[in-house]
């Protein structure tokens, strides 16, 4: 495959470039390449991106809400210009032992339109596992401060959150920290249901703000305590992520993800429409929206889409069934941002791309379009409008909270180690294409890497 004409872009620059791929990987890059008998795809106009790394992702395979395999949402991501998925351990059984992570790579090779990398999950009291995941190429240990909602136990004791982050530290793997404080959300829903509330207000009270800030905080502490790598997933205050930055300045291995939701919609709006778009932690109000854009050229380090199909039918104030669909709509948004001047498209491609890979030890492969990387490309027009209709859309949960949005840019072509998956809105690719991406080596704890602005 040869992309001719296109504007190719990494995180320091955006430069006209052909780019060449042979035998699945980037084999050349420079102006004017010479056709030599290979397809031939016209990028005059389009921004020529890395393939597309989402971080976040929950399949909820084999069991929960999605289709019993990877196809629906690899599907939907694929539509989405995305390229690889890193998966979330909430699958039934959840991925707590190194046997359920094999069924889990075996299962994604047969049914993934993409290729997919996978967390481990962690629960107190069954850390000797952690070990055989980590060799078995997991990109990371999830783990909880409040009720998972799953089998995945929380860590509420600090003696418990201290030997998971030392073991960590031995292990030179990363923690992904769903951080949300139990007590303060258990009191908080004591005090709502006294009062007999159930409406959406209820919710955003009692996933507080100050819930997350708590237990941001006390992870922080122990991060530096342990020298351990601490990413937390979905950010929603800039406050916090103002802290998590900080502590990373300071020498702490820690890194902020957000997510879009948090980036585009609002309570007050959501409140407005009562619209039971809900995630934990929740949408925060315009200040907090206003104030991740803010920090989104430096002190964040990854956008990740925390993809759920879980459906509206379903929710409740105070039921584990939240979550909103983003994998499709994640870049689009992103670069809807790009065109208001809230980030530049070189920032945008550290978030998605680059970061990502650094991170979890995909780099080797994934993320850039250096020579040697996998053939993975995201073709964007920059001109063109992407209108966000849930009735055209891929994936399965059939609503999305940005409906009827206008934004400005549009995925036009997926490329996965050189094959199409995916072209102008619709899947082109078949279940089972999809590899899973070992993890391939990790940074040192103790040398940060460079992923702030």
């Amino acid at each position: 495959m040869l992309i001719r004409g296109g504007q190719v872009v990494n995180s320091a620059s955006v430069v006209d470039a052909d780019v060449r791929i042979r035998a699945g990987s980037v084999a050349e890059l420079g102006a004017h390449l010479a056709p030599d008998g290979e397809e031939l795809i016209d990028a005059n106009g389009l921004l020529v991106l890395p393939g597309v790394i989402d971080a976040h992702t929950h399949q909820w395979e084999p069991g929960f809400t999605s289709p019993p395999d990877f196809s629906d949402v690899t599907a939907s991501a694929a539509v989405g210009g995305i390229t690889t998925i890193i998966d979330h351990p909430l699958t039934r059984p959840e991925v707590l032992d190194a046997r359920v992570f094999k069924e889990k790579v075996e299962l994604g090779e047969r049914s993934s339109f993409l290729d997919f990398g996978l967390y481990a999950g962690v629960t107190p009291g069954r850390l000797d596992a952690m070990g055989e995941l980590w060799a078995s190429g997991a990109a990371g240990f999830k783990f909880f401060t409040c009720d998972s909602g799953s089998a995945l136990q929380s860590f509420t004791d600090r003696r418990d959150q201290l030997e998971l982050l030392r073991r960590i530290r031995s292990l030179d793997a990363i923690a992904l920290v769903h951080a949300e404080d139990r007590a303060i959300l258990e009191r908080n829903r004591h005090r709502l249901e006294s009062k007999g509330r159930r409406d959406l207000a209820a919710f955003f009270e009692w996933r507080s703000p100050a819930a997350e800030a708590a237990s941001v905080d006390g992870i922080l502490g122990l991060a530096d305590e342990t020298g351990a790598r601490v990413y937390f997933a979905h950010v929603s205050l800039p406050e916090a992520v103002a802290e998590i930055a900080a502590a990373h300045a300071a020498g702490a291995a820690v890194y902020a993800e957000t997510c879009p939701h948090y980036l585009v919609l609002t309570q007050e709006a959501l409140l407005a429409d009562d619209r039971w778009a809900t995630s934990a932690p929740p949408v925060r109000d315009r200040a907090s929206r206003d104030g991740l854009r803010q920090q989104l050229p430096s002190a964040i380090s990854v956008v990740g889409s925390d993809h759920c199909t879980a459906p509206v039918a379903d929710r409740a104030a105070f039921s584990t069934v939240h979550g909103l669909p983003g994998n499709e709509t994640m870049l689009p948004l992103l670069v809807d941002l790009v065109a208001q001047g809230v980030l530049t498209i070189e920032r945008l491609v550290a978030l998605v791309c680059e970061n990502p890979a650094r991170l979890f030890g995909l780099a080797t492969r994934k993320g850039s379009l250096r020579p040697g990387a996998d053939g993975d490309v995201t073709l964007v027009d920059p001109g063109a409008v992407t209108l966000v209709d849930a009735a055209q859309m891929v994936g399965s949960a059939d609503w999305t909270p940005y409906q009827g949005m206008r934004l400005r840019g549009r995925v036009v072509r997926t490329i996965l180690r050189g094959m199409t998956v995916a072209q102008d809105g619709k899947p082109v690719g078949h279940p089972g294409v999809g590899r899973f991406v070992r993890r391939t080596g990790s940074p040192l704890a103790s040398q940060r890497i460079a992923v702030h602005g």
